[in-house]
């Protein structure tokens, strides 16, 4: 196969393998996930420039301003890399069909009635504070409110 001005092997494929779908487009969480790399290389290449434009390397004296050029940038990607994850993790609304065990008891917890869209929480992490969504449940054994924090999790003995 050559590789043409057109577009890479990658190119190729994606159109070949529409046609093979019946031209079905690529679908919506591909796309996403697309969006999500751009932006992500575009936040990178700005902390590439930021440590090695030809402007800066005035303030990029010592070791120390190097070493905070770095840090910042990289907690910065880190911040941003933790919260896209956790904004797209299916764990925030678990489907109707799957069975959310609860954390105390075990018992089969259902979505609060009164709560009904996914209810913002807060925590410190190592990359920085995060806001996440998570869907509220309450167990009708144990009487707890939880928000499941994923499908590992097991019930406290």
């Amino acid at each position: 196969m050559t590789v043409t001005a057109e577009g890479s092997w990658m190119s190729w494929y994606s159109r070949w393998g529409a046609s093979k779908r019946g031209g079905v487009p690529v679908s919506p969480k591909r796309t996403e996930h697309q969006r999500l790399r751009r932006e992500f290389v575009a936040m990178a290449g700005d902390a590439f420039d930021a440590m090695f434009d030809g402007d800066r390397q005035e303030q990029l004296m010592t070791m120390t301003q190097r070493e905070d050029c770095v840090l910042e940038k990289g907690a910065e990607l880190q911040g941003w890399l933790l919260a896209r994850h956790l904004a797209n993790d299916p764990a925030a609304a678990p489907a109707k069909s799957e069975p959310v065990a609860c954390p105390a008891c075990g018992g089969a917890g259902v979505p609060d009635k009164r709560d009904t869209a996914p209810v913002p929480r807060r925590c410190r992490t190592r990359a920085g504070p995060q806001e996440f969504r998570r869907t509220k449940y309450r167990c009708p054994k144990c009487r707890r409110i939880f928000f499941p924090p994923g499908r590992e999790t097991r019930p406290r003995s």
